[in-house]
């Protein structure tokens, strides 16, 4: 039974492989004229509010992504091979609705610095359309490939976040097609339940078709002056570091990196500045640039400049550094063998990280593409063999609970480390955004925010078969409840009923349901994420 599971994963390596290639050639040869086919193709609002209308009594609502032009970034989506004839087969209740590329920008206005646009574009496009205006969002979620509707629906923060909160804390307006075919524009002062309880419920309220946000003023070509120091006491560092535009941390195994950011016109910079790009096929990936520059160097604090795109997506290539999985996916196999050895296979494609394997294969090594590969993959797989999530501590308690993943006490291996982890400060928020992460109940202090740690792991015992992974998750969920945390819902959950409930206001979820969704046709949120 191993030795089938690798064979098919080694086998769905290889045609993944082949397929990013494929995509690659075919965005390069024709991604103009596809883009704009696309950009024509705005949503028929009341054509699909009446195909809710007409839909049988009782049935599921099921959104068909066919069409959709970046994959989903929950770690809960269902394999690729997944057809629509299969989802019939098995759920005859359901009714399909499709929604399209989604990914239209219908308007930005630069007097009032806000934009509409569809819940299909990407961070991407977004930060693209708006930058040729000199304007940019407060809060850019760090994958490319993100859409709005799926950061609203869940979650996204980014090193702004302990100014602003998160990505949906920019939301202004937005409109939704209900169960039953109507169709409600909500804000924080129309609808404002459903204005702020949707964010974060994964859809399970409605059908989001057009969202509006708040936009900044940057400077005309405008880079990011980023300054990387060492210290072992991060959380003291991240406290005391807010009268900058950007903060976030890398803890790596002996010390931790602080990063701060301040936008700067281009114009301004020093004429002896170093200029570092992330977005080139050649350039390193981000992570392992900051280790790099930081193990060539004695000097505490070390400066350098980046382009303002270049900086909001440093994390995209390579997925922060989930994407060393695979450009060395026989890394578990050599574990054994010396070191000498190891270093040499480091100097091969596929064999480690290197120039010649980052820029040969950087199609393959982008977040979108990871994603891609981790969907073909079954659930079982995914579970059985990685830890990927994100958890947000309160600032008070986040010191206790980055001695607690640092001990590795949860690992069910001797010997087992998460290493690097991501710190993002952020924002807590008063707002009924009840299954946000960052959501701060009534009885806390009103200025306590939060640190969310990114945790994305393969141990080499976990394999397909093992259990390691998925106790592994548990034991942190059972922390951060502990410690009063939360986690992004992307990710793979675990939560008895009585456990969900002493998280989540269970109560005012169903009388939100009986109000927006009453026969549940986006379905129950529990249900649809918690894995058994």
């Amino acid at each position: 039974m191993l030795e089938e599971s690798l064979i098919h994963e080694f086998y769905l390596h290889i045609t993944w492989f082949i397929w990013v290639y494929i995509s690659w050639l075919y965005e390069y040869l024709l991604g103009n004229v596809k883009q704009q086919r696309q950009k024509e193709n705005i949503i028929n609002v009341e054509y699909l509010a009446q195909s809710i209308r007409d839909r049988q009594t009782g049935s599921r609502i099921q959104i068909f992504r066919n069409k959709r032009n970046s994959p989903s970034n929950s770690i809960r989506r269902p394999p690729l091979s997944l057809t629509k004839e299969d989802v019939i087969i098995k759920t005859r209740a359901t009714h399909f609705i499709n929604l399209g590329s989604a990914n239209h920008i219908i308007a930005i206005d630069t007097s009032s610095k806000t934009v509409t646009c569809e819940p299909g574009v990407t961070m991407e496009e977004l930060v693209d359309a708006l930058l040729s205006y000199n304007l940019v969002p407060a809060v850019v979620p760090e994958f490319k490939s993100l859409t709005v509707g799926g950061v609203l629906a869940g979650a996204g923060l980014e090193s702004s976040s302990f100014q602003y909160g998160q990505f949906a804390d920019l939301l202004i307006e937005a409109t939704y097609i209900l169960s039953n075919g109507q169709i409600i524009i909500c804000s924080p002062k129309n609808n404002s339940d459903l204005f702020y309880g949707a964010l974060g419920a994964c859809g399970t309220f409605g059908l989001l078709i057009r969202a509006t946000f708040s936009v900044l003023e940057v400077k005309s070509d405008c880079f990011v002056r980023c300054n990387y120091f060492r210290t072992n006491r991060p959380m003291e560092s991240l406290a005391s570091l807010f009268h900058h535009d950007y903060v976030d941390a890398i803890v790596f195994s002996d010390y931790t990196v602080i990063i701060t950011g301040e936008q700067i016109d281009k114009l301004t910079l020093p004429k002896t500045a170093k200029i570092q790009t992330f977005s080139k096929a050649w350039d390193p990936w981000y992570y392992q640039h900051i280790k790099a520059v930081h193990s060539k160097s004695n000097l505490t604090m070390i400066t350098e400049y980046v382009p303002l795109k270049d900086y909001l997506f440093r994390y995209d290539r390579g997925a922060f550094w989930m994407g060393r999985y695979a450009i060395n996916p026989l890394q578990d196999r050599v574990q054994c063998y010396p070191r000498y050895i190891r270093n040499l296979l480091n100097l091969f494609p596929f064999g480690g990280y290197n120039i010649l394997s980052r820029t040969l294969f950087a199609p393959i090594f982008t977040t979108s593409s990871l994603y891609k590969r981790l969907h073909a993959s079954s659930m079982s797989t995914v579970a059985e063999t990685l830890l990927i999530q994100d958890i947000y501590i309160p600032k008070s308690k986040a010191e206790e609970f980055l001695t607690f993943v640092q001990s590795g006490k949860f690992f069910m291996e001797d010997g087992g480390i998460i290493e690097p982890i991501w710190l993002c400060p952020i924002r807590s928020t008063l707002t009924l955004q009840k299954f946000s992460p960052h959501f701060l109940k009534n009885d806390r202090h009103d200025d306590e925010s939060f640190i969310n740690f990114g945790l994305w792991t393969h141990q080499p015992n976990w394999q397909v078969g093992s259990c390691g992974a998925r106790h592994a998750t548990k034991a942190l969920e059972e922390e951060a409840m502990r410690l009063g945390g939360r986690k992004m819902l992307y990710s793979l959950s675990y939560y008895s009923r009585d456990q969900w409930s002493s998280i989540y206001d269970v109560e005012w979820y169903k009388e939100m349901k009986r109000k927006w969704d009453p026969d549940y046709a986006w379905g129950d949120l529990y249900e649809k994420l918690i894995s058994y």
